[in-house]
Parts: C-alpha cells; sequence; structure tokens
C-alpha cells in the first residue's frame, strides 16, 4: 500500500514541472482570445504556479501523514503476521511428524496384511494343488474302471487275496506231506 501513495506523491511533485509550462500555454491562449492582458500574463503564471505548488505542497503532506499513519498501523500487523507464520511453521512441523508417523503405521499395517495374504495364499494354492492331484486320481480311477483295470486298491485287494490263497494251498501240501 505505502508504494503506491510513494508513487502518487512522486507523480504530484511531477505536476509542478508541468504546471510551468501548461500555465504558460494556458495565459498564451487567454492573452489571444482578449481575456488576460499581456502586462498581467506573467503574474498570473506566478499566481498558478503558487496555487499549484500550495496544492502540492497539500497533496504531499496528506500523503506523508497517511503513509505513517500506515506504518504504525503496519508494525503490530507485521509482528502479528510474523507470530502467526511461525505459529503456522510450528503446527507445520507437528502435522508434519504425526502425519510421518501415520504414513509409518499404514505402512506397518500394509506389510503385516500382505504378509497374512500371502500366507493365505499360499494356504489356498497348496489346497488347490491337493485339489487338483486328488482330482486327477479320481479321474485316473474312474478311466480305469472304465477300462476294466484295476485300480491300486483293486491291485492290493487281489494281491491280499491271492496271499491268502497261497498261504491255505501250502498249508494243505504241508498237511499232506
Amino acid at each position: 500500500m505505502t508504494i503506491a501513495l510513494k508513487e502518487a506523491y512522486l507523480a504530484s511533485l511531477g505536476i509542478i514541472s508541468l504546471t510551468y509550462d501548461k500555465a504558460k500555454q494556458l495565459s498564451n491562449e487567454l492573452v489571444k482570445k482578449g481575456e488576460l492582458a499581456k502586462e498581467k500574463q506573467q503574474k498570473f503564471i506566478t499566481e498558478l504556479l503558487k496555487e499549484a505548488r500550495k496544492n502540492t505542497a497539500e497533496i504531499s503532506k496528506i500523503i506523508n501523514e497517511k503513509v505513517e499513519y500506515l506504518a504504525m498501523k503496519g508494525e503490530p500487523l507485521k509482528e502479528k503476521q510474523d507470530k502467526l507464520i511461525k505459529d503456522l511453521q510450528k503446527k507445520a512441523k507437528k502435522t508434519g511428524a504425526i502425519t510421518e508417523e501415520r504414513i509409518k503405521d499404514m505402512v506397518r499395517e500394509v506389510v503385516t496384511k500382505s504378509k497374512i495374504v500371502k500366507q493365505r495364499s499360499q494356504k489356498l494354492m497348496d489346497d488347490l494343488k491337493e485339489k487338483a492331484v486328488r482330482n486327477d486320481k479320481t479321474k485316473i480311477e474312474e478311466a480305469l474302471k472304465k477300462l476294466d483295470i484295476p485300480t491300486k486298491g483293486e491291485l492290493k485287494e487281489i494281491s491280499e487275496k491271492l496271499d491268502k490263497l497261497i498261504k491255505k494251498l501250502e498249508k494243505k501240501n504241508s498237511d499232506k506231506q
């Protein structure tokens, strides 16, 4: 805000130099029109410049007062602003620390859950493999039955029956002798 006021002040100072040229130009026009006597032209310019300087001094005074007022008002605001900035920085650090801790907790939780998911996935894969093997065995047994070929279970049963028969025959042969 003070920059704009200073620029206005500098612009008002520029009015003085422009005022003499314009005052002379204006007085020449008034002389041509007959509204101002040639003898009074210099006095008119002097009075006009005097009024312009007075107005410029008044503008300068007003601007300086306003700039000083704003500067005085601005100092407590700057202190408040500095305090707010420090407070925000402190809160940002605290929030950052809290956020970092939450992120670490979330990462730990994700790692734990991923281990659990991995274990469950492995168990499911093992179960599926077992089912596939059992399913393959069942399919093989069904195919063997369709082809009238004995399964392992049936071969074992046949073998046990044959062993019993052999024992009976051996017993009969040993009794006969």
